[in-house]
């Protein structure tokens, strides 16, 4: 069928999904279902920005023997923070996704 009208493309949006602690059936905590996912990629974006400053913290005050490993976190830190702001770039570049 052909439409009269151009349909914009759906906007995708989050799943409800638990995380941290678990009791049971029951958890505590969890990503709440339809939020919008370049907002929820830039929450995580910011998320990721204070676990790296953590992290850089914890490794400059920590002993010669643990400061590779607290480099290694922020290296990985750094590393999904790339992942979801180029998520978050390909979002908006392959669809409108303003409201």
């Amino acid at each position: 069928m052909i439409r009269s009208t151009p349909h914009p493309p759906e906007i995708p949006v989050t799943k409800a999904t638990p995380f941290s602690v678990n009791l049971g059936n029951l958890s505590l905590f969890r990503v709440q279902p339809e939020v919008r996912v370049d907002d929820a990629l830039a929450l995580a974006s910011e998320y990721l920005s204070c676990a790296a400053a953590t992290a850089y913290e914890a490794a400059d005050n920590s002993s010669a023997e643990i400061r590779p490993l607290a480099r290694a976190v922020v290296h990985q830190i750094e590393a999904a923070k790339a992942l979801v702001e180029a998520s978050i770039a390909g979002l908006s570049n392959g669809a409108d996704v303003t409201p």
